[in-house]
């Protein structure tokens, strides 16, 4: 799919185990690409809809994607990883986690679930990026050439 000058890929919609950051980010750097990095409110929209409907579910009831920005416990704020601001907005029931014994939680997910589900938890939310979450995919990004 393309996004303004960002092509955006499945590497394996179907593919969901449990991931920490590093290896989806590892992952999607060898294949010439990186996490996607979410900039804005419409590209949120975007890329929320388009793993809703291309990631293959199965039995599972959500999957996540890990994201190439992190989150600042101290400053509540989200960073892309090229150093500029990212979106913070559209967060999961209850996120961000802040505080004490939550320093860590740096790392940002985005929940999604099938298009036939009508929960309403869903969205973005932080989480140790040196631990595995669980049904995870990964969402690449690359440069429009």
């Amino acid at each position: 799919m393309v996004y303004q000058n960002l092509i955006l890929w499945f590497p394996d919609a179907a593919d969901k185990r449990e991931r920490n950051l590093n290896t989806a980010s590892k992952y999607c750097n060898d294949n010439d690409g990186r996490l996607v990095d979410i900039v804005d409110k419409a590209m949120y929209d975007v890329v929320y809809n388009y793993c809703r409907q291309t990631i293959v579910y199965g039995s599972d009831d959500w999957v996540r994607i890990w994201l190439g920005s992190s989150y600042n416990t101290a400053t509540n704020a989200v960073t892309q990883s090229n150093g500029k601001p990212g979106y913070h907005g559209d967060w999961y029931t209850n996120r961000p986690l802040r505080g004490s014994g939550l320093e860590t939680y740096t790392g940002l997910l985005l929940d999604i679930k099938p298009p036939n589900s009508n929960s309403t938890h869903h969205g973005m939310f932080n989480f140790p990026p040196t631990s595995g979450a669980a049904v995870v995919t990964q969402l690449c990004s690359t440069n429009l050439m």
